[in-house]
């Protein structure tokens, strides 16, 4: 990569921070994300009604729901998966009204997904605070065969669904909460470039 290289369309994650003024604060995690979550009620614990909505990963080891218990003084919610975070998530957002500061914290995949839920009620991008966590690994989107693969860790891998070896680019689709994968030997069969873990 040279100097000054630079994608418009990826995402720049930060590190969560309260934010006010603030109506109200919906704070959404999983797996490592917890982390970000114990972090940001280390720096204070606001006035405004709070609430947590938070699916470990037990399977990974990443679970802070025990902690999280004993950190976060009410409004916590605990999820067994993500799908689960996801619908809780969809059926409570009419709670919520302007002035509601939203902060999301996980893997890249988890942001978009919640991303789609918070954007179908009308929150916009800038206004959702978000932390990546726990993985670089990367959503990817064939554009051959229109299928999503979630954590990707290679700069080259073979689509879940039509297992054309895609090319993972930078370019990334809020829309589609994914970046695009191209196929890398379109133009001369077989011949595959070093493949290399970069999105540990």
């Amino acid at each position: 990569m040279q100097r000054g290289y630079w994608i418009r369309s990826k995402p720049i994650y930060g590190s969560l921070v309260w934010q006010s003024p603030a109506a109200a604060h919906l704070v959404i995690a999983a797996g490592e994300g917890g982390i970000a979550v114990l972090k940001l009620f280390q720096q204070m614990y606001p006035r405004e009604p709070i609430q947590v909505l938070y699916a470990g990963q037990p399977k990974t080891g990443r679970d802070y729901a025990e902690i999280l218990g004993s950190t976060v003084p009410e409004g916590l919610q605990i999820c067994n998966s993500e799908a689960e975070l996801l619908e809780t998530l969809k059926t409570q957002l009419g709670n919520y009204h302007m002035g509601t500061q939203f902060y999301v914290a996980g893997p890249e995949a988890f942001l978009w997904q919640v991303m789609k839920s918070l954007g179908q009620v009308g929150v916009q991008d800038a206004d959702v605070h978000k932390e990546l966590a726990g993985t670089l690994a990367r959503p990817v989107y064939c554009v051959h065969c229109k299928t999503i693969t979630e954590a990707v860790h290679h700069n080259i891998f073979s689509c879940s669904h039509c297992g054309r070896k895609l090319f993972v680019r930078d370019h990334f689709s809020r829309r589609l909460g994914a970046y695009m994968g191209l196929m890398v030997d379109a133009e001369q069969p077989g011949n595959i470039p070093k493949i290399e873990e970069v999105y540990p």
